[in-house]
């Protein structure tokens, strides 16, 4: 059973409302189902939509945010709990250390460069976390036929990609986090 899963999300709100209610659907089903949610440490964008909603709920929230984001992602001090990291390289340390699966929202530069660091550790078996993408509106199809072309070209092992766990709405990835951790 997943205790704590860390969600990766864009510190901006993006173009489209879908966005925006994921986020606060997730929010929401995290808390509902008893799961602590670990993100960002943001009260902007996404990541502030995703913490208010599972706060609402009563869920447990714990912010990670390097002290040099704070005025940037401005902070979320009314989380259950804010843990302040030096770089963004402790940041994504301690999201791993807290969490037992992790999922993945739209978002931009920051939020492929989390997803990615966690994929690459699962390929190189240096954790087993599950990490779930949920692909709204083809949000990650280019992250994908990126995939598939370092796939072709033989630049990552067939079936690679098998370790992302693609879900098209909320209610998908907590059944998976209910009977895959």
């Amino acid at each position: 059973m997943t205790k704590s899963v860390c969600v990766f999300c864009g510190s901006r709100d993006g173009n489209l409302p879908e966005f925006r209610e994921v986020a606060v659907e997730l929010g929401h089903s995290l808390a509902k189902a008893g799961i602590n949610l670990v993100y960002g440490g943001g009260q902007v964008g996404l990541m502030g939509h995703l913490a208010r909603a599972a706060l609402a709920e009563g869920g447990h929230v714990t912010g990670i945010i390097p002290e040099f984001l704070n005025k940037r992602e401005i902070r979320f001090d009314d989380v259950s709990l804010v843990v302040e990291t030096k770089t963004l390289r402790d940041r994504i340390k301690q999201m791993e250390e807290y969490s037992d699966a992790f999922v993945v929202l739209p978002g931009g530069i920051g939020t492929l460069d989390e997803l990615m660091q966690m994929f690459t550790m699962n390929l190189l078996k240096q954790q087993n976390k599950p990490i779930y993408i949920i692909n709204l509106n083809g949000f990650w199809d280019p992250f994908f036929t990126m995939m598939d072309a370092f796939e072709d070209a033989g630049f990552i092992y067939p079936g690679s990609r098998d370790l992302l766990k693609t879900c098209t709405t909320v209610e998908d990835v907590i059944l998976a986090l209910d009977t895959d951790t």
